[in-house]
């Protein structure tokens, strides 16, 4: 191997057909170490074959310069090692992906075989055949082709962190390093199955108001756009007297339609400005803190929080990953700034030898009941079983909140959305109900 990494002899001058590659690999004698070399050859195989009789154990392997570019590569035209040329047969990916479902079933159908005693590249074979989706066939074979080539589960998933959540990489390794893969499957599938359907019951919860909301913000830019200035011709024909309630209409009419490019593109500016800002650990944590404080609303993504935490933390621990590795993941799967930064606090004092319930209950990060529950599970020494009772007690708290709240949001919004459109109606009438009076008297 010459200094620059490639593993090619000296002089050799491969043909101009070949693929460079940039393999990421480990000595044998020093596994902690990656090493990064350039490599060419025909195909990726050869590359990783290459490797492998070097004595290397491959960690990656990326093409670094392609033959064909552009519209091709967006519809994954498969090409033939011998013609060179597309095949008939292709795919959109970009069309096609991923969902929460089909990843956990991944889990379920994987920890099924290994505990049945089929070997991995054979798991992996089998539920390749059996998936309908192109995309996740597609990735499922990049991970099969990687794992036969001595790289780790967890690493080939490291990946695909846009298909896989970045925990699973981190409770599979565990699996790996402890020998009980198949349960760490179980325990992921598990865990997204809890956080897909919390996040799904907050999403459906608000998705009506939301919706409803949108309607009726439209209606209202339809009405002052296009029905308030045809009502304002025929005030200013007849010279009639408005009342207050009507010039104010009218004015906010005339405001929108003369301003309404610039308030268009104001609010895309702040949208985008939001955006962007929120990428700001600072602004992120100012915020966090604010939704954590809301009159009504804080309630609810504090119980969301608990749940998160409980669930994510008794499902590492159940699968051998260290308490404070533990607190570290279950902090980010939170999904707040702010208790994730109280966390790492509770994590530093937990590292000196303090309780965690105590800890918890000290830095005021969550309800004190939950706090009291956790240090109950610590003095039992049973402490995985309490975090699955604290997140199924909030999780049906979460239920009965949400129900509550859908309910006491649906008949308020009707009432104040209709309000404001029915005294934008009767503002436009009150005139002509006046005209007509006054005419038949």
């Amino acid at each position: 191997m010459n200094e620059s990494g490639d593993i090619l002899g000296q002089g050799s001058h491969p043909p101009v057909s070949h693929i460079t590659y940039l393999c990421m690999v480990r000595l044998r004698h020093m596994p902690d170490q990656v090493k990064k070399i350039v490599i060419e050859a025909q195909s990726r195989e050869e590359a990783v074959q290459k490797l492998i009789n070097q004595g290397l154990v491959v960690v990656s392997v990326k093409e670094t310069s392609k033959k064909a570019s552009g519209i091709l590569d967006i519809f994954s035209f498969g090409v033939s090692t011998d013609s060179k040329k597309p095949i008939a047969k292709f795919s959109m990916p970009l069309l096609q992906k991923v969902n929460t479902r089909e990843v956990i079933f991944f889990a379920i159908q994987l920890s099924t075989l290994l505990k049945a005693g089929v070997p991995l590249l054979r798991s992996l074979d089998i539920i390749q055949k059996g998936l309908s989706n192109v995309s996740f066939k597609a990735i499922i074979q990049s991970m099969k082709k990687r794992v036969s080539a001595g790289t780790t589960l967890s690493l080939a998933i490291r990946d695909y962190e846009n298909v896989f959540p970045w925990v699973w990489a981190n409770m599979i390794e565990v699996g790996e390093a402890t020998g009980k893969l198949p349960q760490c499957l179980d325990e992921i599938a598990a865990y997204q199955e809890s956080a897909a359907r919390i996040k799904g019951k907050v999403i459906t919860a608000f998705m009506y108001p939301g919706i409803l909301s949108v309607a009726v913000v439209c209606a209202l830019i339809f009405l002052m756009i296009a029905v308030v200035p045809k009502f304002t011709i025929i005030f200013t024909e007849q010279k009639l007297q408005l009342p207050f309630i009507t010039q104010v209409v009218i004015g906010i009419s005339n405001l929108v339609r003369n301003n309404f490019p610039i308030v268009a593109i104001f609010g895309t500016v702040m949208t985008i400005s939001i955006i962007y800002l929120k990428k700001i650990p600072k602004v992120q944590l100012l915020i966090d803190t604010a939704v954590l404080n809301l009159p009504v609303f804080g309630t609810i993504f504090v119980n969301v929080a608990v749940v998160r935490f409980s669930r994510s933390l008794g499902t590492l621990l159940r699968s051998g990953v260290q308490i404070l590795r533990a607190l570290e993941i279950s902090g980010r799967l939170v999904e707040n700034e702010f208790i994730e930064t109280r966390i790492k606090q509770v994590a530093e004092a937990v590292k000196s030898g303090q309780g965690l319930g105590g800890q918890l209950e000290s830095k005021k990060v969550f309800p004190v009941f939950m706090s009291q529950l956790i240090t109950v599970g610590e003095e039992s020494g049973d402490l995985e079983r309490f975090l699955d009772l604290l997140a199924n007690y909030y999780e049906e708290g979460v239920d009965t909140f949400l129900a509550r709240l859908t309910t006491l949001l649906e008949p308020f919004l009707l009432i104040f959305m209709g309000g404001i459109i029915g005294t934008i109606v009767i503002s436009l009438f009150l005139p002509i109900v006046q005209l007509s009076t006054g005419a038949g008297v």
